[in-house]
């Protein structure tokens, strides 16, 4: 069998960059940006076609076009259909209807995030959060930095450049994005110094590693695993009182950073911040983005003399949180002093509070709206997480909806709709893809109706 002219193309049958162009001119982007996708474009067919792949010439024009739509709308909208409510790679905690009503005052405007506008002096962008975090942490002093992972850099250097820190075996953890807690130790200059094993550490272990070197005692909340079994750790407090003993700080990473129990949603309970802070801890560092339900960004909140020593590291210039970190920050604490009763106006408190009933009646109103003889959908009870580290081994019942469709397999219906606007994501079980409701917003469940009828 002949092979066809297009399975059989030349180098010299590519199109042109001109050619390319005018195909796309309807997409607004910069020339200069189509004219150097089209040159890659082309670039990497040349290279598949000295290698013997075959290329069809109407696939590089669609393919070039893909390219430059997916650039032109590279942050978009996504329904959370995956059970996940805090999903680091879908941006963590939503923000806010609240939160982006505040950025009206950057609209068109200057702000004194730099100025004291009583004296007109030049002021300290850290001082319009240190009242919240001072109240809501029961801290004496606090600051604002770009994320936790930062806040954990900045507090080690400032505090053991150096030095040794001790830290059980235990909780020398790593999370997403290949964060890990000795690397971070390294680069802030810091000597790991470690104690205990994985499963088994004595207060007498840290006593034992104590030398005229050790500048910290860092502990770190293991967020995002459980040991279970044989296992013996140190508490806080009695971190506190060895660190007392030999006046040596002490500081804690929470990573997630509860500002209120989160046990009242049925989950397994995190460490409070302010219980953190009543423990006698020194320095405490924490996540805006997670429990907190704000924008990225970590707190590093503790005793006055330790703080301020913190913020006389100019590495802080390079890791301070810019005017719109700060409003919407500002907010996210403003929230959590109104009490618990207003979480839910917090996203993802709201989620969290949302009852079986409510979902199974959501799932049913979306069935019936589906309008397909190849789609087959059912509602199905499912097990949603917190994520990003917070309660790890914990899960809440939920309710989803099941897809079965009668030419596509569910790898198919994930790529549909990951495609659709606005994005949809859910996961696959069983060669099933299964839309979890908790995530989702009962005001985008238009949109799921939609998404659906489109697979007919």
């Amino acid at each position: 069998m002949k092979k066809s002219q297009a399975e059989t193309m030349n180098l010299s049958d590519l199109p042109s960059v001109d050619t390319l162009l005018k195909h796309i001119a309807g997409i607004d982007l910069p020339h200069n940006m189509k004219r150097n996708e089209a040159r890659n474009i082309l670039s990497e067919s040349r290279q598949n076609l000295t290698k013997g792949k075959a290329i069809k010439p109407e696939n590089i024009k669609d393919q070039y076009q893909q390219r430059l739509h997916k650039i032109a709308n590279s942050l978009r909208k996504v329904i959370n259909g995956t059970g996940v409510i805090i999903h680091t790679n879908l941006g963590r905690s939503p923000l806010s209807a609240a939160m982006f009503k505040e950025l009206e005052l950057l609209q068109d405007s200057y702000v004194n995030l730099e100025l004291d506008l009583e004296d007109g002096r030049r002021g300290n962008r850290h001082d319009h959060l240190r009242p919240w975090i001072r109240a809501l942490s029961e801290a004496e002093n606090g600051i604002l930095v770009n994320n936790n992972a930062a806040a954990v850099l900045l507090a080690l250097n400032s505090l053991a450049n150096k030095k040794e820190v001790i830290i059980s075996r235990g909780q020398l953890v790593e999370i997403g994005g290949s964060f890990r807690i000795p690397e971070i130790l390294r680069k802030a200059g810091s000597k790991l110094v470690e104690v205990g094993t994985t499963n088994r550490t004595h207060l007498s272990d840290y006593e034992s590693a104590i030398t005229d070197r050790t500048k910290l005692l860092l502990w770190v909340h293991s967020s995002n695993y459980k040991i279970t079994g044989f296992t013996k750790s140190v508490s806080l407090t009695e971190l506190v009182e060895l660190g007392a003993k030999y006046e040596i700080p002490v500081m804690a990473d929470l990573g997630s950073g509860a500002l209120v129990p989160i046990d009242s949603f049925g989950l397994q309970r995190e460490p409070l911040v302010s219980e953190t802070i009543r423990s006698g801890v020194d320095v405490v560092t924490f996540s805006v983005d997670k429990l907190l339900g704000g924008p990225q960004g970590g707190i590093i909140a503790g005793k006055d003399q330790f703080i301020n020593k913190i913020e006389q590291n100019h590495l802080l210039r390079a890791l301070r949180p810019d005017k719109t970190q700060i409003l919407l920050t500002q907010q996210g604490l403003r929230a959590f002093s109104k009490g618990a009763g207003l979480l839910e106006h917090i996203p993802i408190y709201g989620k969290l509070a949302s009852s079986i009933e409510g979902l199974q009646a959501r799932a049913k109103k979306i069935i019936a709206a589906i309008d397909s003889q190849s789609l087959s959908v059912n509602i199905i009870d499912t097990k949603a997480q917190v994520g990003s580290g917070a309660s790890p081994s914990e899960t809440m019942n939920s309710i989803g909806i099941s897809l079965q469709h009668k030419q596509l397999r569910a790898a198919k219906i994930s790529s549909c709709l990951r495609a659709n606007e606005p994005a949809i994501l859910g996961r696959i079980k069983d060669d099933l893809f299964l839309i979890d409701l908790k995530a989702i917003d009962e005001t985008e469940d238009a949109f799921v109706i939609k998404a659906l009828n489109k697979l007919n």
